[in-house]
């Protein structure tokens, strides 16, 4: 891997695991019971293996982490273990982890344009085989 690949992984890791993790824990007050203990341990978890994919320079190991991290907010969000505006603040954080990580994945190489090996019969001038030609003569 090259040294700048290397660093781009390294600042998508970063930037990942601050933003989910900024994400899931800010205001967390017991008074507000936006983000039950159990759910957010869970996604502390989840947020790890996306930064660690990251980190490693697997930005498409890293988004299978994150679409993990996304089923479980919806699920976590539908059982009422975290409530409808702390999932949406969420669910904008992992959009942009996703888009950084979309953009780190590594661009397609262009297919070559096919070469034609064989000539195409209808443009040989050949108006077929010598056999072809003489069982014309015979007839």
């Amino acid at each position: 891997m090259s040294v700048v690949r290397h660093v781009a992984a390294r600042v998508v890791a970063v930037t990942c695991a601050a933003i989910l993790v900024t994400a899931a824990l800010t205001g967390c007050a017991p008074t507000e019971p936006e983000l039950d203990s159990a759910a957010a341990s869970k996604m502390q978890e989840s947020v790890s293996l996306v930064t660690e994919a990251a980190a490693a320079g697997d930005p498409a190991g890293a988004l299978a982490a994150l679409d993990a991290l996304e089923a479980q907010l919806k699920e976590d969000t539908a059982s009422g273990a975290i409530s409808a505006d702390r999932s949406a603040r969420i669910q904008a954080s992992i959009d942009l982890v996703r888009a950084d990580l979309t953009a780190a994945l590594p661009k397609p190489e262009p297919e070559p344009e096919p070469t034609q090996t064989e000539e195409d019969p209808g443009k040989s001038g050949d108006k077929g085989s010598k056999e072809d030609k003489e069982d014309k003569k015979d007839d």
